[in-house]
């Protein structure tokens, strides 16, 4: 009996369909296992055809390891996957630890960070870390992190804020349900400012708002960042960054 490829791709599209509304990361090994075993065993297979077997299958493990990655994110904006993050969260753990271990450094670099200081020791300060702009006015999209994670914030075009003596920096967001409903419990969440590649912690906070008014020792380029420190899923309905200087607001430099 002969390995037809069609029946590979089959099975290998039913496994992509089935983790992909799931929500879950793909686990290579797992489905290798899954797939092999849907196809009847043939005791002899040209070596040519079993190495054009394996090169397809490594595309199309390949191909859905990053559309799982990709489905859900450990933060981000909340758009069109609104339904996946406000999901109960038991379904989701699997994914997350995977993730955590199947994922290389590329997913906590950063050009805000120094390299020296994504690290302590051996541990990775988060994660995963997410650079998000947010809008002209200064206010920040609904977003998300998961535990670990890390949101950067930016202005619109990408730069941080630029802070000379006597200017005041404000940072202020509301943690909330995207749903509308009560929020039962506010997470915990590291809040601190990025400058010439250092992070400082500001405080960390475990309230449903927060409002911090920042005096800045040095001119620089500062960004405001938060780190999910809690178990669960934090969401950020609203926010808001500007900076004060003589009794004006701006919202953007």
């Amino acid at each position: 009996m002969k390995i037809r490829i069609s029946d590979m791709l089959d099975n290998a599209s039913e496994l992509i369909e089935e983790n992909t509304e799931a929500g879950y990361a793909a686990d290579n090994k797992r489905i290798k296992e899954i797939v092999f075993s849907k196809i009847n065993p043939v005791k002899k297979v040209h070596k040519g055809k079993r190495y054009a077997v394996a090169l397809l299958m490594f595309f199309v493990l390949g191909s859905m390891t990053v559309g799982a990655k990709e489905l859900l994110r450990s933060a981000g904006i909340i758009g069109s996957n609104k339904k996946e993050i406000m999901q109960q969260q038991t379904g989701h753990r699997v994914e997350e630890d995977f993730a955590y271990h199947f994922n290389d450094i590329a997913d906590i670099r950063t050009d805000l960070i120094s390299a020296g200081n994504l690290y302590e020791g051996n541990i990775p300060i988060a994660k995963y870390i997410m650079e998000i702009p947010i809008d002209i006015e200064g206010n920040l999209p609904e977003c998300y992190l998961d535990n670990g994670a890390m949101i950067i914030f930016t202005q619109s075009n990408d730069d941080g804020w630029n802070v000379e003596e006597g200017t005041v920096l404000r940072f202020g967001f509301t943690q909330g349900q995207s749903d509308g409903t009560e929020l039962k419990q506010a997470g915990i969440l590291e809040v601190g400012y990025i400058l010439n590649g250092e992070l400082k912690v500001l405080q960390m906070i475990s309230q449903n708002t927060c409002n911090i008014d920042f005096c800045p020792e040095s001119d620089g380029t500062y960004y405001f960042y938060l780190k999910n420190c809690s178990s669960d899923r934090v969401i950020i309905t609203e926010g808001n960054i500007n900076t004060t200087q003589g009794g004006i607001s701006h919202g953007k430099e």
